[in-house]
């Protein structure tokens, strides 16, 4: 594995770490997926105009997993999540991706989920997970605040490919203080419904 590239060796220590040719393979998926393509212009849209961090995000088996981040004028030396996974269940996207799939088949993610408490604000009630789940479906749109990661709220929309079959979600994210009022998160959700609303339309 170190001869071809996907272990390497650290310069200070004897510890291998992944190489760079670990980075192949997930080039190649996102050079083609034209979900992420034709999402990244809107991602960028909402970014600029609301001054706010946008992510893309898709559903593999009870987790979502980041595909592209256009981070505001205040997060951009941040490390991007690319790759990076959360429970479904305690994410705004994860709960929007969810709440345009069949019940059968969300039910069975649900209940396929494990309640741990990432934070002290992570739901861990099925039946209150159910219950934020319903609120999206209501809305267009799923909010959580601080479930994830302290001081971070995010609001999500899911994207809708042939058929109405969910193929991610877009999702706006930020310091918790910008979601405190109902007109905000208001505001901020109606923004994100038209933006996964115009993706959608292109029929992927």
């Amino acid at each position: 594995m170190e001869a071809l590239g996907y272990l390497e060796r650290e310069v200070s220590g004897n510890r291998l770490v992944p190489g760079r040719s670990c980075l192949r393979p997930a080039y190649a998926y996102l050079r083609n997926n034209r979900f992420l393509e034709t999402a990244t212009p809107y991602l960028i849209d909402l970014s600029e105009r609301l001054d706010i961090r946008a992510d893309l995000t898709v559903l593999d088996g009870t987790d979502i997993v980041y595909l592209a981040r256009i981070p505001n004028r205040d997060e951009l030396l941040n490390l991007s999540p690319l790759g990076r996974r959360w429970p479904a269940i305690s994410t705004a996207s994860g709960r929007a991706i969810l709440s345009a799939l069949p019940h059968d088949q969300c039910e069975s993610i649900v209940a396929a989920s494990r309640l741990t408490p990432i934070t002290h604000a992570t739901l861990t009630k099925f039946e209150e997970v159910r219950e934020a789940i319903k609120e999206a479906e209501s809305r267009g749109f799923a909010f959580q605040s601080e479930e994830v990661l302290i001081g971070a709220a995010s609001i999500g929309s899911a994207v809708l490919g042939k058929g109405g079959k969910p193929l991610g979600a877009i999702i706006v994210g930020g310091a918790a203080e910008r979601f405190s009022e109902e007109s905000q998160r208001q505001f901020l959700g109606d923004a994100v419904v038209k933006a996964a609303s115009a993706i959608s339309a292109h029929g992927i």
